[in-house]
């Protein structure tokens, strides 16, 4: 039997600036179940359906919120099909909510996880459901039962792990020197966060590097802050959120390089 001890929900959505509205009709539903919910604005300007940047958030976020804190994730491309709803609860001891879509599978290995539940207990649902915004009718009210102890096996039957849909985003050692990896955020600046674990390579302080994509290729140098280099040059970094990023001292490297999330780049070590 396991079940939420605290009343912290978190939500992470595509819905942008235009879709404010649907974010406070979530608040509601939460609210006008559980009164004492405290709820976090993680994220809204999420790219429309991108599963990548979701699990990007999800990565660079949740361990620094007390344990038992929920997280609600709204990037549903497959909102009213037969995509399973589902909620998990980490060994760790987080509780998450969302669609079986591949974003759980670029967060977690499956050792981490110690329960999955496929949420189909209308009993809990806001209603009527609407086809096109199970984040308020189905997630919201899950979640907000949940933050008031509701076990989580009240809500649906136990899913298999096993068959968490799997998103694959590459990231693959070609050489000793080369690393092909994948564009998983850009932020407001146009730093270009990889899916390179910093800890996962030994970098040199002013080693130079190269990215390499399609023709292109450009050189920069491995610093430990941007102030390094020259205004508007190319560096390598560990950001703040532990992944190697491409940028550039007062610029915008996304834009100048011409990259977007998802794009496959190799890296020159």
């Amino acid at each position: 039997m396991e079940k939420l001890d605290n009343q912290i929900i978190g939500l992470i959505t595509d819905f942008g600036a235009r879709g404010q509205h649907y974010v406070a009709s979530m608040k509601g539903v939460i609210l006008n179940i559980n009164p004492k919910a405290n709820i976090i604005d993680i994220a809204h300007n999420i790219t429309p359906f991108s599963i990548i940047e979701a699990a990007y958030i999800i990565k660079s976020t949740y361990s620094l919120y007390p344990k038992n804190t929920l997280f609600i994730i709204v990037v549903d491309p497959g909102v009213g099909s037969s995509r399973e709803i589902i909620l998990i609860r980490t060994k760790s001891g987080y509780f998450f909510i969302g669609p079986n879509n591949g974003i759980f599978t670029n967060v977690f290995d499956s050792s981490e996880l110690s329960k999955c539940i496929h949420i189909k207990n209308e009993q809990f649902f806001n209603t009527p459901i609407s086809k096109t915004f199970h984040g308020r009718d189905i997630m919201a009210p899950i979640g907000a039962y949940l933050s008031k102890g509701v076990n989580i096996d009240k809500f649906g039957s136990e899913f298999p792990i096993a068959k968490l849909i799997d998103f694959p985003i590459e990231l693959k050692k070609i050489s000793d020197t080369e690393i092909r990896c994948t564009i998983q955020y850009i932020d407001e600046f146009g730093n270009l966060i990889t899916n390179i674990q910093g800890n996962s390579l030994i970098f040199k302080e002013g080693a130079d590097m190269a990215i390499r994509t399609g023709e292109q290729k450009i050189r920069g140098n491995f610093v430990k802050f941007f102030e390094e280099v020259f205004v508007n040059s190319l560096l390598f970094i560990v950001g703040s959120s532990g992944f190697l990023e491409i940028s550039k001292n007062q610029g915008n490297a996304a834009s100048d390089l011409g990259l977007k999330v998802g794009d496959v780049i190799t890296i020159e070590l």
